[in-house]
């Protein structure tokens, strides 16, 4: 495997943290990411926000081509906001890109910004979660979880953790993070075009995304 990853221990279960700002579940072959907010650029367009149309998209879709072509998932987890709001021609490079895939079942837990109707991802091969899925002892869903039950892990995303890194000379580097406070593992955001929330780290163990590697701290 890469150097550039980060090999971590959930509940006795090996979980490869990526650089790309999302995990690789071995055991399974399983892809898990977070608010890639597909159609974000296209939705500000349309509202009038000027911005570049390709801005975050072919950035994401070098990011997830690459992740396929190294770990070979057989199924990649979305944790929700997979699309950022209504439908628009990005949705179509969506099935265009995954139509090259047919091999890898593609799993999507709704976020708050999946609104497109059940019948269009389903067209897309998407298997469609309301709130969350649990496997084993972990439950993955898009928002944490107010109450987690006794013994259970939940991997979720919609915050977008990042952190402060402070240097010698008292300069500030913001780098977005993987968060864990157990029972909850927060996922950094997958999406180019998102921004971030800054998480105190506290108690918790936090595992900086560079562009090249993670790094715990």
């Amino acid at each position: 495997m890469n150097e550039a990853l980060h090999t971590f221990f959930l509940g006795g279960k090996t979980v490869y943290l990526l650089p790309e700002k999302c995990i690789f579940l071995p055991e399974n072959a399983t892809l898990v990411l977070a608010d890639i907010h597909l159609g974000k650029a296209a939705h500000f367009r349309k509202s009038g926000i000027i911005i570049p149309a390709n801005a975050g998209t072919l950035q994401d879709y070098a990011k997830l081509h690459r992740l396929i072509s190294k770990y070979q998932p057989k199924r990649i987890l979305f944790l929700g906001d997979l699309f950022h709001s209504d439908t628009n021609k990005s949705w179509q490079h969506f099935l265009d890109f995954f139509h090259l895939y047919p091999q890898i079942k593609l799993i999507l837990v709704r976020g708050n910004h999946d609104i497109l109707p059940e019948n269009v991802y389903q067209e897309a091969n998407l298997a469609l979660w309301e709130e969350q899925l649990e496997e084993e002892f972990i439950i993955y869903s898009h928002a944490p979880l107010a109450a987690v039950p006794s013994g259970m892990l939940n991997i979720a995303g919609h915050v977008h953790p990042a952190t402060i890194l402070t240097g010698k000379g008292k300069q500030k580097l913001r780098l977005p993070c993987f968060h864990y406070q157990p029972p909850l593992f927060l996922l950094p955001a997958f999406g180019d075009l998102t921004g971030t929330f800054i998480l105190p780290k506290g108690n918790a163990k936090q595992f900086v995304v560079t562009n090249k590697s993670v790094v715990a701290l």
